[in-house]
């Protein structure tokens, strides 16, 4: 949901909004923005998924600084990771410096002081409370300097990506599976870098089934998508996997089933000047024999996949 959108506040208003809503979004004690109010510009949306936060940021050049005065031992530590899109800079924290640049991914504990100076910039950032991951405070501090070169990184990258795109269209338990995902996967991220094998062992485990749902989402159009595909890809055996979908409580041929019916719902719902055929739509999301397509579209909708999209005909809707 939009939180903050500068374009609606008076120019004059601008720079103490923008620096009031920036600071407060990130835990910080000052910011300086590096142009004046005519070209200043923030928008922020934010999204509550269980137990982690998910903001989205886009801001023009500035510098953000939490100082030593403004930490103590009261505030709950809260581990910030956060996605570059655009953009590029430098963050700092306790003498470790991180590169801010497009597809990096960098950490902040929010508890204590740092720096992070930006050009124009646009993140995504997971704001997770320390006492959700389970992860010892003394593992962390070295941890967050390392996170962009953890061979996880750009696994937790795309999921945020991801998440950005879904989460105004998700609420309730969905929202919360979103939720336990991204702390899964922050948990992962983490002790990958942790320098704790039998941590790192742990979190791997728990981020598996999250990986394997956001590959196969990816690749639901792929018709050969199957347990030996994406156990490969996930570097799993298949009876691996199999027990990894069971801890989930989820089977996994008719998961990716529902999945690929879903896409092919909303993509049949949308109303195009000529319709487009159902053939295609079926075999664009995986199904390669349309009659099959059909049989299980009115399964699961109670209606065929013809009379679904002559329902959301122009005409029909008005």
């Amino acid at each position: 949901m939009l939180v903050f959108d500068s374009a609606s506040v008076p120019t004059g208003d601008r720079r103490s909004a923008v620096i009031d809503s920036i600071t407060k979004a990130a835990g910080a004690s000052f910011m300086t923005p590096e142009r004046g109010a005519e070209r200043l510009h923030l928008t922020l949306n934010a999204w509550e998924l269980g137990g982690a936060e998910v903001v989205d940021a886009r801001c023009s050049a500035h510098t953000i600084r939490r100082s030593a005065r403004q930490s103590s031992g009261d505030d709950e530590p809260i581990i910030a990771i956060t996605c570059g899109r655009q953009g590029r800079g430098l963050h700092r924290q306790h003498d470790r410096e991180s590169t801010v640049e497009p597809a990096g991914v960098w950490a902040t504990n929010l508890a204590e002081p740092y720096t992070h100076r930006v050009s124009d910039t646009w993140t995504t950032t997971a704001k997770v409370p320390v006492r959700l991951l389970g992860i010892p405070l003394e593992l962390l501090g070295p941890a967050l300097s390392r996170i962009g070169g953890s061979p996880l990184a750009p696994m937790f990258h795309h999921h945020l990506m991801h998440i950005r795109e879904v989460a105004s269209h998700v609420n309730g338990a969905a929202a919360a599976s979103l939720g336990t995902a991204t702390l899964a996967l922050a948990r992962a991220l983490l002790a990958s870098v942790s320098n704790d094998a039998e941590l790192e062992r742990e979190a791997l485990q728990d981020s598996m089934m999250p990986r394997v749902m956001t590959f196969i989402r990816d690749h639901l159009a792929d018709p050969d998508l199957d347990a030996d595909n994406i156990a490969a890809a996930n570097h799993m055996s298949v009876r691996q996997l199999y027990k990894t979908c069971a801890r989930a409580d989820l089977r996994l041929e008719q998961w990716i089933i529902r999945q690929r019916l879903e896409c092919a719902h909303e993509e049949l719902a949308l109303a195009t000047p000529t319709p487009v055929s159902i053939a295609e739509v079926a075999h664009r999301w995986g199904f390669a024999d349309a009659s099959h397509f059909a049989r299980r579209f009115r399964s699961l909708y109670g209606m065929s996949p013809r009379e679904w999209q002559a329902l959301n005909r122009p005409d029909a809707r008005r």
